[in-house]
Protein backbone atom coordinates (compact mmCIF):
# COMPACT_ATOMS: atom_id res chain seq x y z
CA UNK A 1 0.00 0.00 0.00
CA UNK A 2 1.31 3.42 -0.89
CA UNK A 3 2.01 6.09 1.68
CA UNK A 4 -0.89 8.33 0.63
CA UNK A 5 -3.34 5.41 0.57
CA UNK A 6 -2.10 4.45 4.03
CA UNK A 7 -2.65 8.01 5.28
CA UNK A 8 -6.19 8.08 3.89
CA UNK A 9 -6.92 4.65 5.38
CA UNK A 10 -5.80 5.92 8.79
CA UNK A 11 -8.00 9.01 8.43
CA UNK A 12 -11.01 6.88 7.51
CA UNK A 13 -10.46 4.55 10.47
CA UNK A 14 -9.92 7.47 12.87
CA UNK A 15 -13.13 9.19 11.75
CA UNK A 16 -15.17 5.97 11.62
CA UNK A 17 -16.22 6.56 8.03
CA UNK A 18 -18.49 3.93 6.52
CA UNK A 19 -16.79 2.40 3.47
CA UNK A 20 -20.10 1.09 2.07
CA UNK A 21 -21.52 4.62 2.02
CA UNK A 22 -18.30 5.89 0.49
CA UNK A 23 -18.60 3.30 -2.29
CA UNK A 24 -22.21 4.26 -3.01
CA UNK A 25 -21.49 7.99 -3.00
CA UNK A 26 -18.26 7.85 -5.03
CA UNK A 27 -19.13 5.14 -7.54
CA UNK A 28 -15.91 3.32 -6.64
CA UNK A 29 -16.59 -0.35 -5.98
CA UNK A 30 -16.75 -1.47 -2.38
CA UNK A 31 -14.28 -4.26 -3.16
CA UNK A 32 -11.69 -1.77 -4.46
CA UNK A 33 -12.15 0.56 -1.49
CA UNK A 34 -12.01 -2.28 1.02
CA UNK A 35 -8.89 -3.77 -0.58
CA UNK A 36 -7.17 -0.38 -0.57
CA UNK A 37 -8.31 1.09 2.73
CA UNK A 38 -9.27 -1.74 5.06
CA UNK A 39 -7.43 -4.93 4.13
CA UNK A 40 -3.82 -4.44 5.20
CA UNK A 41 -2.85 -7.83 3.74
CA UNK A 42 -3.80 -6.83 0.17
CA UNK A 43 -1.41 -3.87 0.00
CA UNK A 44 -3.47 -2.31 -2.81
CA UNK A 45 -3.01 1.42 -3.37
CA UNK A 46 -5.85 3.63 -4.54
CA UNK A 47 -5.76 4.37 -8.25
CA UNK A 48 -5.66 8.01 -9.28
CA UNK A 49 -9.37 8.27 -10.13
CA UNK A 50 -10.29 6.46 -6.91
CA UNK A 51 -8.07 8.79 -4.88
CA UNK A 52 -9.75 11.87 -6.31
CA UNK A 53 -13.25 10.44 -5.73
CA UNK A 54 -12.39 9.50 -2.13
CA UNK A 55 -10.89 12.92 -1.42
CA UNK A 56 -13.99 14.64 -2.84
CA UNK A 57 -16.15 12.43 -0.62
CA UNK A 58 -14.03 13.31 2.41
CA UNK A 59 -13.96 16.99 1.38
CA UNK A 60 -10.17 16.92 1.62
CA UNK A 61 -7.63 18.32 -0.80
CA UNK A 62 -5.47 15.37 -1.94
CA UNK A 63 -2.41 17.60 -1.56
CA UNK A 64 -2.91 17.51 2.21
CA UNK A 65 -1.74 13.91 2.10
CA UNK A 66 1.04 14.60 -0.42
CA UNK A 67 2.68 17.53 1.35
CA UNK A 68 4.09 15.78 4.39
CA UNK A 69 3.05 12.14 4.51
CA UNK A 70 3.78 10.31 7.73
CA UNK A 71 6.21 7.56 6.94
CA UNK A 72 5.55 4.29 8.73
CA UNK A 73 7.74 1.28 9.24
Amino acid sequence: MGIITSEIAGHIKEKGINVSKMARDTGVSYQALYASLCDEDRKRSLRDDELIAVCKFLDINPMEFANEPKRTG
